[in-house]
């Protein structure tokens, strides 16, 4: 073993000295050679350099996750201990309550049997009708808040307008020339929405009748074309391309100030939400996001108060119209569960948290469960069959909790089972999500198979039907119909509406 040792030494040594160089090769060529060896050990340092600083970033993001999780969960057991004492203040007050209904029915009889009861309340001077009188029919009036909740989204029309402004092409009509993938991608949604609203009746030209204001930015299109070119540098150069767009938006028309841009609309249709624009705690943090990351557990990101969560687009006719579903009867699903993804990422255990690398260990001899990577022999057109056989789509998350896979489930008539600790879903005020869905925690990840089998064929069919009801929602339609995704965000987006409007720009007198 020493001497195989010390004759590839040898070997080495004699390889790379100088004499045999100058032996077996001219000047020229032993010029070429060193160049052909730096070139190679750059290209390794820079492949090596990009994984790291990629694996870097979601790592940093995970740390942040694990902080963000331990201070909810020190929040959560202090708003129980509060709810405790409440709930403590709310039976004294219940006892006082009972004392001062009973002694308010004593009087009440009092003044009945005297003959005083008014037999028409409504027409009494005193602010309030007496204890004894029945309600006005007016006063079920206020039970109707939020009307427009009550019309089935099919018959839904937007009752406010949006102005889209004019910006030059560099901003998006070039970037969907130049990028073609930014049409299809899953974060899509940024040229859709905006398109579609251009066609709608939503849409106004006139930005003294309008509610929102829409801001057409191609963000993650401009991204991904900057990492080919830029590298690490792509970042910085999306930040100032956001600046510069912002500059013609907030110096060249008067809409901004009215509001610091509360009324205004972006469309981030990416993971990274916002953060893929540096400086958007500066120059947006109290406009309009349209994300598909509602992970509020990535500092501020997602504020539920103004924000909507919208599904990723997946444009495959088979899953937008609905024929992926109808091609087989629930009789015919043969397969329990069904995952078809990454699962060993470059990031290793840091990816998904380590959860897909689990789960394919615990489901890998199920005779009726499919839980594997990307296979030459499976394409497109197989996992879609294979989803539509499918009674559970296993849904885990990737670097972040969304995954576009969900909303494929459902347009293939296939529950999701949702392992995300932190995800937050589309139409949250339309939809209940525990009706249609399964949600597994991270920690019980390994646990799925037998968690999955211990639900009854009647809950399954519940789930079914409920996943039936609204698939619609979650499809971005071509053309689009009423009930699809983006009439389905254009009603969210209008929950958002303010009917004061102002600003430290505004004052009055």
């Amino acid at each position: 073993k020493m001497e195989r040792r010390g004759s590839w030494k040898r070997g080495w040594r004699h390889a790379f000295a100088p004499h045999t160089w100058k032996q077996h090769l001219n000047s020229k060529e032993r010029v070429v050679a060193l160049v052909a060896l730096m070139c190679l050990a750059s290209v390794v340092w820079v492949a090596v350099l990009h994984w790291r600083q990629e694996v870097g970033y979601w790592q940093q993001l995970e740390g942040l996750v694990r902080q963000e999780r331990a201070a909810r969960v020190q929040a959560t057991q202090e708003a129980l201990l509060l709810r405790d004492r409440a709930q403590e203040q709310v039976l004294h007050l219940q006892k006082d309550l009972a004392k001062v209904t009973q002694q308010r029915d004593l009087t009440t009889r009092d003044v009945q049997g005297s003959d005083r009861a008014c037999p028409t309340c409504p027409n009494l001077p005193s602010p309030s009708p007496p204890l004894h009188c029945p309600p006005s029919a007016s006063s079920a009036s206020s039970t109707l808040a939020l009307a427009s909740d009550s019309v089935p989204l099919e018959e839904w029309r937007p009752d406010y307008k949006i102005y889209v402004y004019d910006l030059p092409a560099e901003f998006n009509s070039d970037l969907k020339r130049d990028q073609r993938r930014c049409i299809n991608d899953q974060y899509g949604t940024e040229i859709m929405f905006h398109e579609n609203i251009l066609k709608h009746e939503v849409r106004t030209l006139d930005p003294l009748e309008a509610e929102f204001f829409l801001v057409p930015l191609y963000g993650e299109c401009f991204l991904f074309r900057e990492n080919q070119r830029a590298g690490k540098e792509a970042l910085k150069i999306t930040n100032k391309w956001f600046r510069r767009a912002l500059q013609i938006v907030t110096q060249e028309h008067p809409h901004w100030n009215r509001t610091q841009g509360r009324d205004h609309v972006f469309v981030f249709a990416g993971a990274r939400g916002p953060h893929i624009f540096q400086d958007w705690k500066k120059h947006i943090k109290k406009s309009i996001f349209l994300t598909p990351e509602g992970d509020r557990s990535l500092s501020e990101q997602f504020n539920t108060w103004k924000d909507v969560v919208i599904p990723g687009l997946e444009n495959e006719p088979s899953f937008t119209s609905g024929s992926n579903r109808e091609k087989y009867s629930a009789s015919q699903r043969n397969i329990f569960a069904f995952f078809r993804g990454t699962i060993h990422n470059k990031g290793g255990a840091s990816y998904s948290r380590g959860l897909r690398i689990k789960m394919e260990a615990q489901l890998r001899d199920k005779k009726d469960v499919v839980f594997s990577e990307q296979t030459p022999d499976c394409d497109r057109k197989c996992y879609r069959d294979s989803m539509a056989r499918s009674v559970f789509c296993v849904c885990p998350r990737g670097w972040s909790p969304w995954t576009l896979r969900a909303y494929q489930a459902m347009m293939s008539g296939c529950i999701p089972v949702i392992i995300a600790d932190e995800i937050e879903f589309p139409y949250e005020n339309a939809i209940d999500w525990r009706e249609l869905t399964i949600k597994i925690s991270e920690v019980n990840a390994e646990r799925t198979y037998e968690i999955l089998k211990s639900i009854s064929n009647e809950t399954i069919h519940k789930k079914r039907e409920a996943v039936d009801r609204v698939w619609r929602m979650v499809a971005w339609q071509t053309p689009t119909i009423h009930g699809d995704a983006f009439h389905s965000t254009l009603r969210e987006l209008g929950r958002k509406r303010r009917n004061f409007k102002a600003s430290s720009y505004v004052f009055w007198t």
